[in-house]
């Protein structure tokens, strides 16, 4: 398998975006390697589908890379050599393992995003966990802080700032999308969403956002 020079790149989520199975202050250890990680719901929208042509695009990037990376081969032949991962991110209703629609989530057209970070590098080195605001500090949130958000009820809207790069390994080619950091808009404690509209199905207006919640001291550009 050969090396590409591939280069991975920074993408915003809209405002109303909503957390759903998040890990994002303690890492789900359930399985090894273990992860931070979350699934974020797009409402569908101009900002939405402009995120979800970014990932689009770095696809057929990562296409080209590979197409030039093996000029003697035909589509055809690439068709069989390439093993190509199921992508993190498609356009539809969020559903659970069993296919039914998950609570909370009644609209048939959102992007779902499926994001990780894994806590250890390849060489066992760790990673840092994501960064998390609240959009009332313009500083990430210390250890103390983020342990209110240890569990981050469905519904819960974000903006979240997603390191995407392009990969093609022997286990596979495809995207990986790993949450950098998470700007908390409206929390939902976990448990507590049934006591608001949207955990009882109920589709709400999106109230304006006042002012931009933007970090002065990042480079995530909320």
């Amino acid at each position: 398998m050969k090396e590409l020079n591939l280069k991975g790149t920074q993408l915003n989520t809209p405002e109303n975006s909503m957390l759903s199975l998040s890990w994002l202050v303690e890492p789900d250890t359930k399985f090894a390697p273990h992860k931070w990680k979350t699934d974020i719901v797009c409402p569908h929208g101009e900002a939405s589908q402009k995120l979800g042509e970014d990932l689009d695009s770095l696809m057929v990037q990562l296409k080209k890379a590979i197409k030039a990376a093996y000029p003697e081969k035909t589509n055809e032949d690439l068709k069989e050599f390439i093993k190509w991962n199921t992508l993190p991110y498609s356009w539809g209703p969020y559903l659970d393992k069993d296919g039914n629609k998950r609570k909370g989530f009644p609209d048939d057209n959102y992007l779902v995003i499926r994001t990780n970070k894994k806590t250890h590098k390849p060489d066992g080195t760790p990673n840092g966990a994501p960064y998390i605001f609240d959009n009332r500090q313009q500083e990430p949130l210390n250890d103390t802080q983020k342990e209110k958000y240890t569990k981050i009820g469905p519904g819960t809207t974000a903006e979240v700032a997603l390191y995407v790069f392009p990969y093609h390994k022997d286990v596979g080619s495809g995207l990986a999308i790993t949450p950098s950091a998470i700007n908390i808009k409206n929390f939902i404690v976990f448990g507590k969403q049934d006591n608001t509209a949207e955990g009882w199905g109920f589709k709400q207006d999106v109230a304006p956002q006042q002012g931009s919640g933007t970090p002065t001291a990042s480079d995530f550009d909320f």
